[in-house]
């Protein structure tokens, strides 16, 4: 991937800023349509489980929640993130029962524990699914699969942070509801003095 090493801006897991998270040697970022989003890289710091890092990819905002990172007893600290729609897992759907409704209504319904909102929602007919017992991000897949979509976080940036957090459903991109292959992107080591 021609390019440098994107810059981290680090934060806590209550959005308060730390500052920028250095990447030593490579950052891969691998990503898969509707799944998998994750960052791995090498750090002299040690961010914490839960901490939010924040980058500029291309025009697109991302942003990632740490959830492990690997500390030897000397050397560098090995950060694995998710995609900060992982997040989601803490919010639990109890039961929604979504007949004869659009993907709006249904995308509403299991974003509503949530402090994601819908930024835009593809017409995608109607459709009906009993969500029972999930945690909000498996109800957001099982919208996403029954209505035909395609997943996409919406991070907007205003004053140096987040200032919203949203989903965009797209109607699936002619794969026909196939998993697509992970795609991971290298960014080259950076020259730390």
């Amino acid at each position: 991937m021609a390019g440098s090493v994107p810059t981290l801006y680090w934060f806590d897991r209550w959005d308060e800023r730390i500052g920028l998270l250095r990447v030593v040697g490579e950052l891969v970022h691998t990503e898969e349509l509707s799944g998998e989003d994750t960052l791995e890289f090498c750090s002299y710091e040690v961010p914490a489980k839960g901490d939010r890092l924040l980058w500029l990819d291309g025009g697109t905002w991302r942003e990632h929640v740490v959830v492990r990172t690997d500390e030897p007893v000397a050397g560098l600290c090995g950060v694995y993130a998710e995609s900060s729609l992982c997040e989601l897992l803490d919010d639990f759907i109890e039961e929604a029962q979504l007949v004869s409704r659009t993907a709006a209504q249904a995308l509403a319904a299991v974003l509503a524990p949530t402090r994601w909102s819908v930024a835009y929602c593809a017409s995608l007919g109607t459709a009906g699914a009993l969500i029972y017992h999930l945690n909000a991000l498996w109800a957001l897949r099982r919208v996403a699969e029954v209505w035909g979509g395609e997943v996409t976080p919406i991070i907007t940036v205003a004053g140096g942070r987040v200032a919203s957090r949203s989903i965009r459903l797209d109607a699936n991109a002619g794969n026909g509801g196939a998993c697509a292959s992970p795609t991971a992107r290298t960014w080259p080591a950076a020259c730390i003095a």
